[in-house]
Order: C-alpha cells, then structure tokens, then sequence
C-alpha cells in the first residue's frame, strides 16, 4: 500500500498514532471488512475537523480578525474498537468480533480452509489533535479559513482546506439579553491518489458573556466521508478469495457523525481569548482554543 504515515502529522499532529503501525494493515482484509475496520478511524477525522467552530456567538458589527490554534482530545468508545465481518468466504463461522483500527486483538475465523486472520488494532482510547485556523467578520457574519498547501509526501502530495460561514441571529432581534448564530463549515483532506477525506458541518450555538467569561453552547449535525484507494498484495493460499491475487482497490467509507452538543466557557483577556468545551457525539472530545483576536 502507497505511504500514508506522514500525511496526519502535517494536518492533525495526530502526536499518539504511528501510521506505519497501520498502513500495511488494510491488505490484510477485503474492501467490505476494510469498511468496518477503518469506520471509527473516519469518524475521529471528522470529529477532529468539525471542531473548534466556534467559542462565542458575538461576532464583531463592524470588522474583526483572528488567529486560533484548535485542540482536541477525542475519546474512542469501546463499542468503537471492533467490529462483525460481514464478508467472509462460505463455510466460515460469522457473528465473531473483531478490532478496529483502535482495538486490540484482530479475530481468527476458523473454516474448512484454515484461519481467515484479521489485523489487530493499535489498541487506543484517546487520540490529541490540533487544527489552526484564520477568522475574518464584519457586520454580524464571520468566516473561517483552514488551508494547507500541496506538500509532497513521498510519491504522492497532502493538502487540506477548510471553509466555514457564521452569522449572527441575535442582531436582528431586539433586547435579547443572549447572542445567537449559526454556522457551516466544510473542509476536505486530499493524500493524492490515496486519500480524499471530506467533512461538513452545520451548528446552531448562543452564547452569554459575564465580564471577562463568556458561557456558550451548541447543537451540530455533522458527517465524514473517505474514499481510499489501495493495492492488496495478494496471497494464494489466503482462505479469502477476494485476497489470493494482487489488485488495486477503491472503496468509499463512512464515518459515524451525526449530532453532538457542546458546551463551554471562554476566557478573554484583551486581544487573548481561551477557551475549553467538551463535545457529546459519536465520539465525545474535550476540544480547547488559544485565539489572537483584533
């Protein structure tokens, strides 16, 4: 399979995964199994890049910039870490579990041609990331720009873009003691020839500043998608047909994001802006921000 190690230290900082632990592993097992096992690892890449929208819901009435820097740590259920074949060869027993890219012990499928082995996982729980981004508003809507340019990556070249808009509801009612907005967001990740994530994002959120703190909170719907394209090196003895000769693959998969709901505070302190939220979703994630805003 064509290297991805490095392709998520560029973007995410994925700092606790080691991609070489993991790139091989997909040539292990066919292009429907492929889907179960690497569903989870799509559904942290879009929980990863659909945070950190937002920290507040004011947005400037007249003009404003910001530089931010998203952190997120983004916890891995345990319903997550395996998953059920769904394609096996005839005469083979179905129904056992198997890891996940972030499980641990990959199952061994007994059936009148051998043991049909599944990979095991890497065996996380968490996993950090970090995004920066640029922000610009004027008269009540924002937007949010994340963008990486075309970097090579050994034969192949990683770029990552984001896009998001935000416009403030509140202004157009009068006296409402809250501000309110609502935002999209969509972003894609290209490994070229290997990789083509993409995310989107549509939230709702209002917030509600005391002084120095500002108390904020949001419903979001979101969801991922990749599409991988890999060589299965073939093996003849392998009990799986689908794995005895050599081919190209391509297979398109789902993450699990739907809707999760935030809630957080944030810290400003002149031009400084901190803040921390934690996320219930498909994957739950506590995601921080350290913003310059003029």
């Amino acid at each position: 399979m064509k290297k991805i190690t490095t392709v998520f230290a560029f973007v995410l900082f994925l700092s606790s995964v080691s991609y070489s632990q993991i790139e091989d592993r997909f040539s292990l097992i066919n292009e429907e199994n492929v889907k179960g096992y690497a569903a989870p690892f799509v559904t942290m890449l879009g929980t990863a890049f659909n945070s950190g929208g937002y920290h507040s819901a004011s947005i400037s009435k007249v003009w404003g910039f910001g530089v931010k820097f998203v952190g997120m740590y983004i916890l891995i259920p345990d319903e997550q870490k395996t998953f059920t074949p769904s394609s096996v060869p005839p005469g083979y027993i179905t129904g056992e579990e198997s890891a996940t890219i972030f499980g641990n012990r990959g199952a061994a499928l007994a059936g009148s041609d051998g043991f049909l082995i599944f990979p095991p996982g890497i065996d996380l729980s968490a996993v950090p990331a970090a995004i920066p981004q640029l922000s610009v508003s004027a008269f009540g809507t924002e937007a949010i720009i994340r963008y990486l340019p075309a970097i090579p990556v050994g034969e192949s070249e990683i770029s990552m873009w984001g896009l998001g808009v935000k416009h403030s509801v509140s202004q157009y009612i009068p006296l409402i003691p809250v501000d309110i907005a609502v935002q999209v967001m969509l972003s894609n990740l290209t490994l070229k020839d290997i990789i083509d994530l993409n995310n989107f994002a549509i939230n709702a959120h209002v917030s509600k500043t005391f002084g120095i703190f500002t108390a904020y909170s949001g419903l979001q719907y979101e969801n991922s998608g990749l599409d991988l394209e890999y060589t299965i090196n073939g093996d003849p003895k392998s009990p799986d047909p689908k794995l005895r000769v050599d081919r190209d693959v391509k297979v398109s998969i789902d993450g699990d994001n739907n809707f999760r709901f935030t809630l957080g505070g944030t810290l400003k302190l002149a031009i400084i802006a901190l803040n921390v939220d934690y996320n219930i979703g498909s994957q739950s994630a506590v995601t921080g921000g350290l913003s310059f805003e003029f």
